[in-house]
């Protein structure tokens, strides 16, 4: 198993709370979507690093212990993100949990690629 994937639904108040997990070796990312009555959805998407990534290298971790990956963690996460890219995604099919995990699969890939391309140049190894 590359992954473990896990998905939650939960109503708080007025609002429909939708929260994808995906836990890699590295990394893990999860990605929140609120549904409230009468509102545009909104959420949140963050990436907990178990490794500084280059633009927070020099930053303590900003978990001690993080809670998905239970290790000290680097987090960075993004609403303007989830507008611009995740929440277009979800409403084209709100039900496929596959898709979304698929999705999210391939951030993550992303997100090892540029890991990878850090650790190469700080090595002094140049991808061809």
């Amino acid at each position: 198993m590359k992954y473990r994937n896990k998905y939650e639904f939960s109503v708080q108040f007025m609002s429909r709370e939708h929260s994808w997990t995906v836990i890699g070796r590295h990394l893990a990312i999860q990605l929140h979507i609120s549904e409230l009555k009468d509102h545009k959805p909104s959420g949140g998407i963050e990436y907990h690093y178990r490794q500084p990534p280059e633009h927070m290298k020099d930053d303590a971790p900003t978990q001690d212990q993080c809670w998905l990956l239970k290790a000290p963690c680097w987090h960075d996460g993004s609403s303007a993100q989830v507008t611009d890219y995740w929440l277009p995604r979800w409403q084209e099919a709100p039900h496929d949990l596959e898709r979304m995990f698929a999705l999210l699969e391939t951030a993550m890939e992303e997100h090892k690629m540029t890991t990878m391309e850090v650790v190469l140049k700080a090595i002094g190894i140049k991808e061809e």
